[in-house]
């Protein structure tokens, strides 16, 4: 099953190169309210960029999260096993449209209980190095609410749409920053 390409794998590398920010989440935040719920023994971040929320759950429990993230070498190894709970927080809306189908029907192998998923639903403050804005799909909740449950045998628990925006430091343009969290258990 392919869930990339190798161009756009290498776009994402000089991305994380370049941009010391991207990919760096620490910090549970809303996650928190989901591990004290169903109290899991194991999490895979899936998307994990440099590793920050890997690092931060490890510190709670040493070896009990493992990262993946093809465009960083050091989590770029699939995992050989399902956890208990995966986190993936903006990531979704990276993957190249052509592997989407692809790629949740992989995280439907890689979680045993509970799966929490942040998506953005519009452009990104960063482009590729290629020059395309790094968020390959802006849809809105209603596209990916059916695509969800078409390709991950679980259900849908908990589903939020936070609205926000993000000013432009230069311009002073307000832009878009709406997220959908969605929790899914099997």
């Amino acid at each position: 099953m392919t869930l990339y390409s190798k161009e756009y794998v290498n776009q994402l590398n000089r991305l994380h190169e370049t941009k010391q920010t991207f990919g760096s989440r620490t910090g549970l935040g809303d996650i928190q309210q989901w591990v004290d719920k169903y109290q899991p023994q194991t999490f895979l971040d899936y998307g994990c960029g440099k590793g920050g929320l890997v690092n931060t759950l490890n510190d709670i429990k040493e070896g009990c999260c493992i990262g993946y993230d093809p465009g960083i070498a050091q989590y770029a190894v699939e995992p050989s096993a399902p956890a208990e709970m995966l986190i993936s927080t903006d990531v979704l809306e990276h993957i190249e449209p052509e592997f989407i189908d692809n790629v949740l029907q992989h995280i439907n192998g890689l979680f045993t209980r509970v799966a929490y998923l942040l998506i953005a639903t519009c452009p990104a403050k960063k482009a590729l190095p290629d020059g395309r804005n790094a968020h390959l799909i802006q849809q809105e909740p209603d596209w990916w609410r059916p695509l969800l449950l078409k390709n991950i045998d679980a259900k849908i628990v908990d589903e939020k749409y936070k609205l926000g925006s993000w000013t432009n430091k230069k311009t002073g343009q307000e832009h878009p920053n709406n997220k959908f969290i969605v929790v899914m258990e099997k």
